[in-house]
């Protein structure tokens, strides 16, 4: 009688995220600092090609008595730097485990989130990890009510949100800083 082999489940293929026509990025920073918190949320949508939507920062509010300083922009993202920003996050390592945040200190505290939309298929890269590109990285796959989740110790979810940064309003929340910190 033949022994049965446990079932290995292999991790999905993300070549699908380029299909992407939503993508939702939560970049968001806390620590000790009069600045604190930094909220970078983007809502994206696909029109012929390219990524469009808002992006709202809001910084500051603990070491003032609740002072924010928020903006809310239209953000335009190119076809050719959409186009690699979905095909690096499809290029992210898989692999089964569970998710432990690298923290190696504290007044360090990062969350991003990631969202993309594919159909009826939602993929998630998240991390609170303090190390250099975020390492490691929570995947979740959702689609058909079945959710699964995966780990990736590669940069590449980091690498693909750095490719955005000259679309993404960063000189706005540099300017947000400023005016925060000028409320002293």
């Amino acid at each position: 009688m033949a022994q049965s082999q446990p079932l290995v489940l292999q991790p999905p293929s993300l070549a699908a995220l380029q299909q992407a026509d939503k993508v939702e990025i939560q970049n968001n920073w806390n620590g000790y600092s009069d600045i604190t918190p930094v909220l970078r949320h983007y809502k994206l949508r696909r029109e012929r090609q390219k990524f469009i939507g808002n992006a709202h920062v809001a910084v500051g509010g603990y070491g003032a008595a609740g002072i924010h300083q928020q903006q809310t922009t239209k953000v335009t993202i190119p076809a050719a730097a959409s186009a690699k920003f979905l095909a690096t996050l499809a290029q992210t390592p898989l692999q089964m485990g569970t998710y432990r945040p690298h923290i190696v200190g504290s007044d360090d505290y990062p969350s991003i989130t990631i969202q993309l939309q594919i159909d009826r298929q939602q993929v998630t890269f998240s991390s609170q990890s303090q190390a250099v590109g975020y390492v490691p990285w929570k995947i979740t796959v959702t689609k058909n009510d079945r959710t699964l989740e995966y780990i990736s110790n590669s940069a590449l979810p980091a690498q693909a949100l750095q490719s955005l940064d000259p679309y993404l309003n960063m000189g706005g929340i540099d300017r947000t800083i400023q005016r925060r910190r000028g409320k002293k």
